[in-house]
């Protein structure tokens, strides 16, 4: 029996971040079907992150107070999904503001890159604006990032560039699914903090 989801014709966002943070975790996750291991940190940050969200839930603001989203609608725990694409995903926020922009919001519980999106998060964004922009049949030309800890809230210019670039990366994760090919490490081993749960699948190969 094939080990992979050759049969499953949609990836995940996440697995979209987290080809960019380290391919290896798409690997052990879709090719190998390994159950992540976590410990106590990530468990209690993913608690954190479901309180903070039904806290967004009572909020009259859209993410901050702005001029521009006095009477914008907050769309909350969004599934979207496309066929074109081989994609789905589950969005945090939507901005829908009064002149029917729709903007994607993603909640992070860990500090961000010295002020800046980390790559990965960047990356998770705009493919979570091509979710929208196929369920929607709008053009999504930013985003934002809320690291939570720093109460840190950082907008993103969303470029036709950066949807070809996560068009790419979608199309490397379905080969590398579809082969079974394990990919290069792209965290150094000595750096690797195990936050993806699977430290002890990795150090067998």
């Amino acid at each position: 029996m094939p080990t992979s989801d050759v049969a499953e014709p949609f990836i995940s966002v996440t697995d979209v971040k987290h080809y960019l943070y380290c391919p290896r975790i798409v690997y052990f996750d879709r090719v190998l079907h390994a159950t992540p291991q976590f410990g106590s940190q990530q468990e209690e940050s993913r608690e954190l992150h479901e309180e903070y969200m039904k806290k967004e839930l009572r909020r009259k603001d859209a993410i901050y107070y702005s001029p521009e989203f006095v009477g914008a609608e907050k769309l909350l725990f969004t599934s979207l999904s496309s066929s074109s694409l081989g994609l789905r995903g589950a969005l945090d926020c939507i901005i829908k503001t009064e002149k029917a922009e729709y903007i994607p919001v993603d909640y992070k519980k860990m500090q961000s890159n010295k002020g800046r999106v980390w790559m990965d998060h960047k990356y998770q964004l705009v493919a979570y604006a091509l979710l929208i922009e196929e369920n929607f049949e709008t053009q999504v030309r930013r985003g934002f990032v809320s690291y939570l800890p720093e109460k840190l809230i950082v907008r993103l210019e969303i470029t036709p560039t950066m949807k070809t670039h996560v068009k790419r990366i979608i199309g490397h994760i379905k080969r590398m699914i579809r082969e079974e090919k394990l990919p290069p490490i792209r965290v150094a081993k000595h750096k690797c903090t195990g936050g993806c749960g699977h430290k002890q699948v990795c150090k067998q190969f």
